[in-house]
């Protein structure tokens, strides 16, 4: 089996029924990494972001190689280079606090860049759902989907 869909051009992305599968997809994704489990007796959630990032070193590089991911998909369903940087950002921010030993493992479960992610991406993908968000294409996205 080869990653040759790693590779492949936006053009895989053109039908509706396409880019809403690869959305649905990177949403499972983005919960997973960072929501998909509840601490009990609290609002907090975690996910595989956190989990992995116990592991020292390699843990760290799997979970920013998995933001990757979603990041090159969306690249693949067209979304603005300045709004990739916003994304590029979120993950850069989340890898270095991550890097910290104790502490990024307790800021990943504040600090869920899949999902802000997600949120960037649902701007892009439904302008008219967020009208007048105020979030500009030039800044980085830091708080909760307006």
């Amino acid at each position: 089996m080869t990653a040759t869909f790693l590779f492949s051009d936006q053009e895989d992305l053109n039908s509706i029924s396409d880019r809403r599968a690869a959305r649905e997809r990177l949403e499972r994704l983005a919960w997973a990494m960072d929501s998909a489990i509840r601490v009990p007796g609290t609002n907090f959630t975690i996910g595989a972001d956190a989990m992995l990032g116990l592991v020292p070193g390699i843990g760290n590089l799997a979970t920013t190689a998995i933001s990757g991911y979603l990041i090159r998909e969306a690249w693949r369903l067209g979304v603005p280079r300045a709004t990739i940087a916003r994304m590029i950002g979120n993950v850069a921010a989340d890898s270095l606090i991550s890097a910290i030993p104790v502490v990024g493992n307790l800021a990943d479960v504040f600090w869920k860049a899949n999902r802000k992610n997600m949120a960037i991406l649902a701007e892009h993908l439904d302008p008219a759902r967020t009208p007048g968000s105020g979030v500009s294409d030039r800044t980085f996205y830091h708080g909760g989907r307006p």
